[in-house]
């Protein structure tokens, strides 16, 4: 019984392994049907995918009108281009004076009000004098009679009466008076302020009935007729600002004037690195006072018959060199993008120097300029 129970096992496993193994025949027989399937559509496909780029080669070579991008283009011309750079500047006058009294004493009168314009010499205020008034009179009234007994002396002395000394005694006393006579006058020419150019009177300091002194201001004039501008520019500069340059000097970064340098120092302060410029200003209606603030706008290198174009307009690629597109002639059909390198200079107001590479007769390619590349089929956009 054992021995039957064996035997029918082993036919069992049997029957399964040959029902296994017909599976697996079956399996792989569909498996390589497959592959041989995709086999073949990949060789379709990359015979259709060929067929596609000479297609579509020939269509751009035929039609490049349908395919080309919209541009706009920028014509350079030939222009002076010139550079600027900015400093600040402090506006200063040599005619702007502080005015201090000579002597010491009351006020007695101030014959200007502030503002008020005056004439060179025209007196500004009066300090009292009465104390030198009468000491002038008391040497006047000695020196008259000084005089009359210098010229009896003189008179007996050409007669040969008389003796020398009591001549020159009498003319001694005499010139002895005109010389404190003389001194007093100066002194009496102190006690007056005087304007010492022509001007607007900016400030009065005392009051009338004040005491003055000769250390304390009584009056400030300004004249804006010898206006100027001072101003300190780093020594990268050096060589690069000349006497006579062109000079903007924006005031209140609202008004503009025109200008040019008048002096350019010869010293480099060391404690700023810069050397001094003085811009002279002369008559104008701009309002314009000592010690405002001001911005120079100078000009440090100027090209004539240059190309200039807008900066916007340069690209670089990966090795830093600038370039642009041109819009080239393509035959019968139309243009075409060219990368063109360039050598550029100095920017200026979204303005760059072109040294080399571009002329006149050269569109380059402005708005769409990013999106292209070199050959790609161009149209210009009409506005």
């Amino acid at each position: 019984m054992k021995h039957r129970i064996i035997t029918f096992h082993s036919i069992m496993l049997l029957i399964a392994a040959i029902a296994l193994n017909a599976c697996k025949q079956e399996a792989s027989s569909e498996l390589e049907t497959y592959r041989q399937r995709r086999d073949s559509l990949r060789l379709e496909m990359d015979k259709l995918q060929k067929n596609l780029i000479a297609v579509e080669k020939k269509i751009s070579e035929l039609d490049t009108i349908g395919e080309a991008r919209l541009v706009t283009l920028f014509r350079p011309e030939h222009d002076t281009f010139r550079h600027f750079f900015e400093v600040y500047g402090n506006v200063e006058s040599d005619r702007m004076a502080t005015l201090y009294p000579e002597s010491q004493g009351i006020i007695q009168a101030i014959q200007v009000r502030e503002g008020e314009q005056v004439r060179r010499g025209q007196l500004i205020a009066r300090l009292d004098d009465d104390l030198l008034r009468s000491n002038l009179a008391e040497l006047e009234t000695s020196l008259s009679l000084a005089n009359t007994l210098y010229e009896k002396q003189e008179r007996l002395w050409d007669q040969k009466i008389g003796s020398e000394v009591q001549y020159l005694e009498a003319k001694n006393r005499k010139e002895s008076l005109e010389k404190s006579i003389s001194t007093l006058k100066e002194q009496i020419n102190k006690t007056s302020v005087r304007a010492p150019f022509d001007g607007v009177v900016d400030k009065i300091f005392p009051k009338e009935g004040e005491m003055a002194s000769m250390q304390s201001p009584l009056a400030r004039i300004v004249n804006r007729s010898a206006l100027y501008v001072r101003a300190d520019v780093t020594e990268r500069y050096m060589g690069r600002v000349n006497q006579g340059d062109e000079v903007e000097v924006i005031v209140n970064r609202r008004d503009t004037l025109k200008a040019e340098i008048g002096r350019v120092g010869k010293f480099i302060n060391p404690a700023n690195r810069s050397f001094e410029v003085r811009v002279e200003l002369g008559e104008t209606d701009v309002p314009l006072m000592p010690n405002s603030l001001v911005v120079l706008k100078i000009n440090d290198f100027t090209a004539d018959s240059a190309i200039a174009i807008p900066s916007s307009l340069i690209m670089q690629d990966g090795r830093g060199e600038d370039y642009v597109f041109l819009a080239k002639a393509n035959g019968a059909n139309g243009h075409k993008a060219e990368k063109r390198n360039i050598r550029t200079g100095m920017r200026y107001l979204g303005q760059t120097l072109v040294l080399d590479g571009l002329d006149a007769e050269h569109a380059i390619i402005d708005k769409g300029s990013r999106s292209v590349r070199d050959g790609d089929p161009i149209k210009e956009a009409t506005l």
